[in-house]
Parts: structure tokens; C-alpha cells; sequence
């Protein structure tokens, strides 16, 4: 994958998060300690990759998606038993999308879930993926 690609998303949500466009937004995920996990990918990127960034942050973050067009995307990946809405859909086993989905692929597929989708990851808890919705980003950034 294009990891010079990953590393400016990184830096542009680091900064838009810090003092730009995102600086008063609500982080809807803390983790147990309190603080707000922060994963991007790509696109383009396999499912399997997001879903390991996943695992190592716990299982829980707020979620950047950059698209091959620039436009970001924030998702939510909560504790299931957080979620006050009951998930539409269980990402389980052989249920879809397929072990060779991408990122943008399962985007597409919650944006058909209002209540959001489960994941689970092989951890001791599942997270319900929802709340998918265009970052707009103002001014100026790195």
C-alpha cells in the first residue's frame, strides 16, 4: 500500500485534530483509559489491515478514511454493549463483505446499516462499526 499516502493522512488528521478543522469536534470513542484512539486508513487498503490497526488499539477508535478522491470519511468503532442502537448487521465468519474487501468496500456497505455493523476481531470484545460521515476540512492544512 502506499505508505507515504498513510503518513500525510496521519499528519493531516494529527493537525486538523490538534488546531484545524476537527480542534472542537467530539472524539465519540475513548478508550478504557480515558483517552480518544485515532486510526486512519485508506480506501483502498484490504479490511484485514484496518481490522488489525483495530485490534491493536483495542478494538474501540475513531476512524479516518481517506478515498482515492482526497475526501476523508470518520467512522466510530465502539464497544458493542456502548451502542445504544442495536447493530443492523454481524460481521462474522463467512457474512459479507468478503475476506477480500476493502476499506472503502465495508464503508459502502455500513453507510446501508443506520444502527451500524459488528466486528469481531478475535479480542475478548466486539465492536459496533457505525456513524459513518464526511470530514470537511477548513483552511489551510500541513
Amino acid at each position: 500500500m502506499n505508505d507515504a499516502r498513510l503518513d500525510v493522512l496521519r499528519r493531516k488528521i494529527d493537525w486538523n485534530l490538534a488546531c484545524g478543522a476537527l480542534a472542537d469536534a467530539d472524539l465519540l470513542v475513548t478508550s478504557d483509559d480515558g483517552g480518544f484512539p485515532v486510526v486512519v486508513a485508506l480506501e483502498e487498503e484490504p479490511l484485514s489491515i484496518l481490522l488489525g490497526r483495530l485490534r491493536a488499539v483495542g478494538g474501540y477508535a475513531n476512524l479516518f478514511v481517506e478515498g482515492v478522491n482526497g475526501s476523508v470519511r470518520r467512522v466510530s468503532a465502539i464497544g458493542e454493549v456502548s451502542s445504544l442502537r442495536h447493530a443492523d448487521d454481524r460481521l462474522v465468519d463467512t457474512d459479507r463483505p468478503g475476506p477480500g474487501a476493502t476499506v472503502g468496500m465495508f464503508l459502502d456497505y455500513l453507510d446501508r446499516c443506520p444502527n451500524g455493523v459488528v466486528l469481531s476481531m478475535d479480542t475478548s470484545r466486539q465492536s459496533c462499526v457505525r456513524d459513518s460521515g464526511k470530514v470537511e476540512f477548513a483552511g489551510a492544512t500541513p
